[in-house]
């Protein structure tokens, strides 16, 4: 049984729907009553975004020094005393060099395409609690900093919207254009495809105890057997003192992600034998006459080119470059872990000087 609804009935609902829609129609012409069109003196003011090619950048200037400044007290305290990130917040430097590695590392040095929308940036958003509070001048002396740790200008280096649209960032070519199409060019090849055996390389997967066995899968994986459990090579395990295994009989584990050097007697290790790291892994930024390219001056002002220096920073060495790994910055010098659990000894044993 069906029903039927009557034409009188469809009708009277078509010209109740059409009062509506004309309802709302003329409502939405209509004033209610308050908030105004803003003059386009107004309008200019909430108009400040900046471009990439530097338009609409404002007047003004800053220092790489008074950058310093502003940065030790209003940057450093979640990004790190050189833009090396603390805790889980971001890193500002390092990273050349690691946008195709397996974990690249996303910094203003590696990764930013323009000067410009970096002063943008921070001028809107920074510091984190209070964003919108920075000068003019103030913008441009925390842009030339940052630009700076990253040796993307030198120390002396003063920036007004001029030089800082003039700057080209190491990525700038690194970005596709949005309005190619196709977005890459790529073609893929598919004649005589081999497959790859896959490797397992996973220091995760070793831990968790979850790489596949050697002698149950070696027959068809191509697998390290550094990374099977328990059947870790003599000569791996003799020779590669810069793996971790190596390390883990040298070091226990402090948190996760850090190796911890242990203590050891004052006289295990001397400062003639940890000057030589000092000079080679530090120094080349951290001195009075640094060697490292784009530095005319000791990074943050801080030296660590005379045995009484280095003796008074000691706890800073021990929380940048042995307990947290964070310097030298994107470890542009390479030290190596050995070196990290040497320092840790000689800071252990009170950090002893000649």
């Amino acid at each position: 049984m069906s029903k039927s609804v009557s034409p009188l009935f469809a009708t009277g609902l078509l010209l109740a729907s059409a009062l509506v829609a004309s309802t709302l129609i003329a409502d939405a012409s209509q004033s209610y009553g308050f908030g105004k069109v803003l003059p386009p003196n107004e309008a200019a003011k909430w108009s400040d975004d900046v471009r990439g090619d530097g338009k609409g950048l404002p007047p003004g200037h800053g220092s790489v020094k008074d950058g310093q400044t502003l940065y030790a007290s209003q940057c450093a305290s979640c990004h790190g005393d050189f833009g090396e990130g603390a805790g889980r917040y971001p890193a500002l430097a390092g990273g050349n060099g690691t946008l195709k590695a397996d974990r690249p590392v996303q910094t203003v040095g590696s990764y930013w395409p323009y000067a410009p929308t970096l002063y943008d940036y921070i001028r809107r958003a920074m510091p984190f609690p209070t964003p919108g509070t920075l000068t003019n001048d103030q913008t441009y002396a925390l842009t030339a900093f940052v630009l700076n740790v990253n040796n993307i200008v030198p120390a002396n280096a003063d920036l007004d919207a001029a030089k800082l649209a003039a700057i080209k960032m190491p990525n700038r070519n690194g970005f596709i254009d949005v309005h190619l199409k196709p977005d890459t060019h790529a073609v893929a090849c598919m004649k005589n495809c081999k497959p790859a055996p896959p490797q397992i390389t996973s220091d995760l997967a070793r831990t968790l105890g979850v790489t596949p066995s050697v002698t149950s899968d070696a027959a068809h994986l191509d697998i390290d057997e550094s990374t099977a459990p328990a059947k870790t090579s003599a000569k791996s395990a003799k020779g590669d003192a810069s793996s971790m295994d190596a390390l883990s009989n040298a070091a226990p584990a402090g948190k996760a992600g850090t190796v911890v050097a242990p203590a050891a007697p004052a006289a295990t290790v001397t400062f003639a034998q940890i000057a030589p790291i000092v000079a080679q892994r530090c120094a080349t930024c951290h001195a009075a006459k640094p060697t490292q390219a784009g530095f005319t001056s000791a990074l943050m002002g801080i030296r660590l080119d005379t045995p009484e220096k280095i003796h008074s920073l000691a706890s800073q060495i021990k929380t940048q470059a042995v307990s947290s790994h964070q310097m030298p910055i994107g470890n542009v010098t390479k030290m190596t872990d050995k070196e990290r659990a040497l320092l840790g000894q000689w800071i252990a044993a009170g950090a002893p000087t000649p």
